[in-house]
């Protein structure tokens, strides 16, 4: 009889049940082969997982590091009805499993930051050191301020030749001052994005899913959560948040009224004399890289639409778009737009500099040992398979 594995059987359910996942769906994705009568027994106690086993339970399933499932207790942390405050409790506690399962992954991705720094800060002032949103805030004056701190003027912005590129070019430059970002496949439309806040290693997670200009919209959506100091969620529709009253309400229309002055400055959209016309939007559009209903939003504001055409024009182009799916093709270069090629450099100089194993690369990256010459040749090189 093999030796049990030292786990603590309550932090294993725990795991399981704070995604809100149950033993039949922690066995198929254990295997299609896998009893759920085996689960139930390493949760009694009565036999444990291997290593490799518990290893795929903590890395693909549960998203949490292997050695918390030694603790001597269950640890005390933030939830999703913590962490995101700025949601009403009855929100935050009805998310949908999947999600949950995202927001862990982002934790765990907090934790591996907060690692590679060694609990030092990753910039020495970043945005939420510098800047701040409450009730009082002049929106054109902070994200004149923020963009002057990102060093992205609306002449550059206007250069950019899709919304793939500027979600790119502004993905560097709040990395560059402190914001970390992450992107998945959320496998549920109904979520564009949310954020985790931390005054050192706060995260904005994206889902990869939506079109080019929904993303970078829900950059600055949750940077405005963020700013308020609190996580959030970027619904993908505003029947999510139709009945949110109160602070509640307030705070999803201010970070959706920040989002839109960053982007699309009212001074700057003022100059363009814009007219009520289908070419027109798709002009401003362009020129800002963002969605056509964010400059829709625009005309709405300055009394140029009503809003019943606002709804008609953008039910319409919600029509329209297509989702883009799961991504295929190579696995390497997802986790290249995934992770971001800042977070995987900081992983690789850390392990040149002989500060973590090659062990340690692998988990942090999500990658195999024995694949990590290929994802280096790929990602860090430029190679082609």
């Amino acid at each position: 009889m093999k030796d049990k594995l030292p786990i603590n059987p309550d932090v294993l359910k725990w795991a399981r049940t704070s995604l809100r996942l149950s033993l039949e769906e922690v066995a198929r994705r254990l295997g299609a082969k896998f009893e759920v009568e085996v689960l139930q027994a390493w949760e009694n106690e009565e036999e444990s997982p291997t290593y490799p086993q518990l290893e795929k339970l903590a890395h693909e399933i549960y998203k949490r590091p292997v050695a918390v499932f030694f603790f001597p207790s269950v640890p005390k942390e933030e939830t999703p009805t913590t962490e995101f405050r700025t949601l009403p409790d009855n929100v935050a506690d009805e998310l949908p499993s999947e999600i949950v399962k995202l927001y862990r992954k982002a934790k765990l991705f907090q934790l591996y930051i907060e690692e590679l720094y060694e609990g030092e800060k990753s910039v020495t002032t970043s945005l939420l050191d510098a800047f701040e949103l409450n009730e009082k805030s002049e929106f054109p004056l902070i994200t004149k301020a923020i963009r002057k701190a990102l060093g992205v003027s609306i002449e550059e912005q206007s250069e950019w030749r899709s919304a793939e590129m500027a979600f790119n070019k502004w993905r560097d430059a709040l990395e560059a001052n402190g914001v970390f970002i992450f992107k998945d496949g959320f496998r549920n439309d109904g979520y564009s994005g949310f954020c985790l806040y931390h005054q050192k290693y706060p995260i904005i997670f994206v889902n990869n899913s939506m079109p080019d200009s929904r993303q970078v919209f829900t950059l600055f959506h949750e940077l405005g959560h963020l700013l308020y100091h609190s996580g959030g969620i970027d619904f993908r529709s505003r029947e999510a948040v139709r009945f949110f009253q109160g602070h509640y309400l307030n705070v999803e229309v201010s970070c959706n009224q920040f989002a839109n002055e960053f982007l699309v400055p009212q001074e700057v959209f003022d100059s363009f004399e814009p007219r009520i016309s289908k070419a027109d939007f798709e002009k401003l559009a362009d020129y800002f890289s963002v969605s056509r209903e964010v400059i829709l939003r625009k005309y709405l504001d300055r009394g140029l639409v009503d809003a019943d055409y606002y709804e008609k024009m953008a039910s319409e182009w919600a029509a329209q778009a297509k989702k883009k799916g799961e991504p295929g093709g190579n696995y390497y270069y997802n986790q290249r737009t995934y992770l971001g090629e800042r977070y995987i450099n900081l992983v690789y100089e850390r392990y040149y500099q002989n500060r973590i194993s090659v062990d340690s690369v692998a988990e942090y990256l999500n990658i195999k040992v024995k694949n990590l010459p290929t994802f280096e040749y790929v990602v860090m090189e430029g190679g082609k398979l």
